[in-house]
């Protein structure tokens, strides 16, 4: 194995050939047991056809180790054999999708090192996991979350949601349960815009009235969301979660947020930093925590209990406090 780490992504068509460092929520590192008492990594081949990362990254790990990957970051890569090595942050997966059946084995990364044969590489990959940054986080969001979703085929796809109309409204309806009156309703990471139009109407078949506004840190998203929703295009921005504030110094009654939209050490900054100047006084802040059957991610109410806010409702996926 001759390998050189690298931060920076390879240029397309270039992989044939990918490994991949699983690491969960709670920052142990994931690997398959191999039926000896050693472990191996999730890898394969990148079929004809396929893009490294919004193909391959997604179908190696399901089919070999029964993982989804939320983000992909590649940290080395063999020019030689073509051969990207990257580390996934993600979780098991028991959804709908083909999987691999799998009892992975984690741990701290050192440890799973320790019992298998490409050590170095798992090594490698906690080095690169736990060095990220803001800055890094994003690009990694952006890298991914702006071509995937602008090239779905469906407008749930592009709010990065697998099923159809049925299943969105089944998946995503009970944030109107948070909702308790009329007012505006901020969509933090608003992709193409779905769940804004989806909050107004869902809202409006209980008599209130729900004006939506949106932002997304992926320009290309942005652009998505005004063409789908020409009649609210002013009221879509580019802006970074952590940061942004509505250049007229307006306040919502309502904002709605993802943890995954921030690295996870910085959830507390996102939730505080909407709760006190985006949400206006005696608003809501709802967050929703979305993940398939086995996932090991705190819901919504334990994420925000760890910070010490306290809950005021709950609906399935979502949770709110209020101002």
């Amino acid at each position: 194995m001759t390998y050189a780490l690298t931060e920076g992504d390879p240029a397309p068509g270039s992989v044939r050939q990918m490994t991949f460092v699983p690491f969960l929520p709670d920052g142990h590192c994931a690997a398959i047991p191999d039926g000896d008492g050693r472990l191996r990594l999730p890898s394969g081949e990148v079929r004809p056809g396929e893009h490294w990362l919004l193909d391959t990254t997604l179908r190696i790990p399901l089919e070999t180790a029964g993982f989804r990957f939320q983000r992909a970051h590649p940290f080395a890569y063999d020019a030689e054999a073509a051969h990207l090595y990257a580390w996934l942050d993600g979780d098991r997966y028991k959804g709908r999708r083909p999987h691999a059946e799998v009892e992975l084995v984690a741990g701290p990364a050192e440890a799973i090192a320790g019992l298998m044969g490409d050590a170095q590489v798992v090594l490698d990959a906690a080095r690169s996991f736990r060095a990220q940054d803001d800055a890094s986080y994003f690009a990694d969001n952006m890298r991914l979350l702006e071509p995937a979703y602008l090239r779905a085929a469906t407008p749930e796809g592009g709010s990065g949601f697998g099923g159809g109309p049925q299943a969105w409204r089944a998946r995503r309806s009970m944030i109107v349960e948070g909702l308790d009156r009329d007012g505006t309703f901020l969509d933090v990471g608003c992709a193409n815009g779905l769940l804004m139009e989806s909050v107004h109407a869902w809202a409006a078949e209980r008599g209130r009235v729900i004006e939506p506004y949106g932002i997304d840190l992926a320009p290309g998203l942005v652009g998505l969301a005004r063409r789908r929703l020409p009649r609210w295009a002013g009221r879509i921005e580019v802006g970074n979660a952590l940061s942004w504030r509505p250049r007229d110094g307006r306040r919502f009654t309502f904002a709605h947020i993802l943890a995954e939209t921030v690295p996870r050490a910085r959830f507390g900054d996102l939730a505080r930093h909407v709760l006190d100047t985006l949400v206006e006084p005696g608003g809501r802040l709802l967050l929703s925590v979305y993940q398939a059957s086995e996932g090991t991610l705190p819901d919504a109410a334990e994420q925000f209990g760890g910070i010490g806010l306290a809950v005021s409702g709950r609906a399935g996926a979502t949770a709110w406090v209020d101002a």
